[in-house]
């Protein structure tokens, strides 16, 4: 069991990217060997069960990662985020009317790493806890919004692009099987998805439900679930 010994840091939001709206760090000193630390966040949207899928996804995707880079950092800063390139490999599920087609390739923002005292010499991988850190060499299904650009008095601009629905709107799919691969920075076996998922503090989700499945499975469920009323979450902040 790991023993998390948590403090609350207000991170460079990822809000739209992958669909975080608060970002808390939760430190493990105890299991520094990993070099990994673990995150805890609200989801800006829905995303645990197939209705949250077909309500707020525009696309359901297979995607592999093809290029990584660290995103400039700040004098000062302590944390990096990582600039991913992903390519779609299938497109699974479509919501009707959906603003514009899928795409073939996208840019995605991912957590990166933090730093002590900003000596970059010692860097610690983030992840997001019982979440896909999105890594090079591995497949994921993603949920994915079309998310137009957002201009807040006082905030800087947010272009428009491609994001995530949060934490559960992205599954491991190494080998075209749901569940298998990279989460939290891991790889972990269905076995192990499915272990993590029974356990007693955890509530099952799309994802533990299809754990070992292939693709079928899930778009079975998707055009089986039924949209709920669609509800804003974030004011409207026009560009232009």
């Amino acid at each position: 069991m790991k023993r998390r010994a948590r403090f609350a840091v207000l991170c460079a939001v990822l809000a739209v990217a992958v669909g975080l709206a608060v970002v808390f760090v939760a430190r493990n000193d105890s299991d520094a060997a990993s070099g990994i630390s673990l995150l805890r966040a609200e989801d800006r949207l829905p995303n645990r069960t197939a209705t949250d899928w077909v309500t707020y996804a525009d696309h359901v995707v297979v995607v592999t990662p093809t290029e990584e880079k660290d995103q400039v950092r700040a004098r000062g800063a302590e944390f990096v985020d990582r600039d991913l390139t992903l390519r779609v490999d299938e497109v699974l599920w479509s919501r009707p009317k959906a603003p514009r087609p899928a795409p073939e390739v996208f840019g995605w923002r991912a957590l990166g790493w933090s730093f002590k005292g900003g000596d970059t010499g010692e860097r610690t991988e983030l992840a997001m806890e019982s979440a896909p850190r999105v890594e090079t060499g591995h497949s994921y299904v993603m949920a994915v919004v079309w998310e137009e650009a957002r201009c807040s008095e006082g905030d800087p601009s947010i272009p428009a692009q491609w994001g995530g629905l949060g934490s559960s709107g992205v599954i491991p799919f190494d080998d075209a099987i749901l569940g298998q691969g990279e989460s939290e920075g891991r790889v972990v076996t269905v076995a192990q998805a499915r272990e993590k998922v029974d356990s007693p503090t955890s509530a099952s989700g799309l994802e533990g439900r299809l754990a070992g499945k292939g693709a079928t499975a899930l778009v079975a469920e998707l055009r089986s679930a039924t949209p709920a009323e669609r509800r804003t979450f974030l004011p409207a902040a026009p560009c232009g």
